[in-house]
C-alpha cells in the first residue's frame, strides 16, 4: 500500500504541477494578444509568470523523473530513494522499456535548459549572452522535448495501433507540443 500510495501521490501533484505550468502560459498569451495592462507592467505580467510557470513544469517533468528511477518497490519500503540518478539496468530490469528511461531523461534535461532560458531573460543581455543563455537553451530545450515526445510515441505503439485509446492521443499531443516547442524556438 505504501508503495502504491507514494507512486500515485507522485503521478497527481506531477500533473497538476504540469497543468499549473500551462495554465502560467497561456495567462502570458492572454496577455499579449488582448494587450492587457501598460507597456510598464508587461514585464511583470509576462515575465514572472513565465518564469513561475516554468518551474511548476520543470517540478512536474521532476516528478515524473523521480517516480521512474524509484520504481523498485523495495527501495521504496526500505527509504532508499533515488534522487538524481539510476542506472538503465536497475529501470529496465523491472521491465520497464529503455524508452520510458530516455524519454524522461530527455524532458528533464529539456526542461533544465527552460528553466536555465528563463532565468536568464530576466536581465538586459548582451547580443551574444542572451542568445548563449535564453535563444540557444530554448532551442536545445525544446529539441529535448520533441525527443522526449517521440519516445512516448514509441512506448505507447502509436506507429503499429489504431487510435482507439486515450494514451494514444495523449502521446500524439505530447509529441505534437515538443514539436511545436521546438519549432518556436528556432530562428525564423
Amino acid at each position: 500500500v505504501k508503495t502504491y500510495s507514494f507512486r500515485r501521490t507522485l503521478a497527481f501533484w506531477g500533473a497538476v504541477m504540469c497543468v499549473e505550468g500551462c495554465l502560467l502560459f497561456l495567462w502570458i498569451d492572454l496577455i499579449t494578444t488582448y494587450a492587457i495592462g501598460t507597456p510598464e507592467m508587461l514585464y511583470e505580467l509576462t515575465k514572472v509568470p513565465n518564469l513561475v510557470g516554468g518551474l511548476f513544469f520543470m517540478t512536474g517533468i521532476y516528478l515524473s523523473w523521480f517516480e521512474l528511477i524509484n520504481m523498485d518497490s523495495e527501495k521504496l519500503n526500505a527509504n532508499k530513494l533515488h534522487y538524481f540518478w539510476v542506472s538503465i539496468e536497475s529501470v529496465t530490469d523491472l521491465g520497464i522499456e529503455k524508452a520510458s528511461y530516455v524519454g524522461s531523461l530527455t524532458y528533464l534535461i529539456g526542461g533544465v535548459f527552460y528553466t536555465i532560458s528563463q532565468v536568464s531573460d530576466f536581465w538586459d543581455l548582451t547580443l551574444g549572452v542572451h542568445s548563449l543563455l535564453v535563444d540557444w537553451p530554448l532551442i536545445v530545450g525544446g529539441l529535448l522535448f520533441f525527443l522526449g515526445g517521440l519516445c512516448e510515441l514509441k512506448i505507447n505503439n502509436v506507429f503499429s495501433s489504431a487510435p482507439t485509446r486515450l494514451v494514444w492521443w495523449v502521446a500524439v499531443l505530447n509529441g505534437y507540443g515538443g514539436l511545436t516547442f521546438w519549432l518556436s524556438a528556432c530562428p525564423s
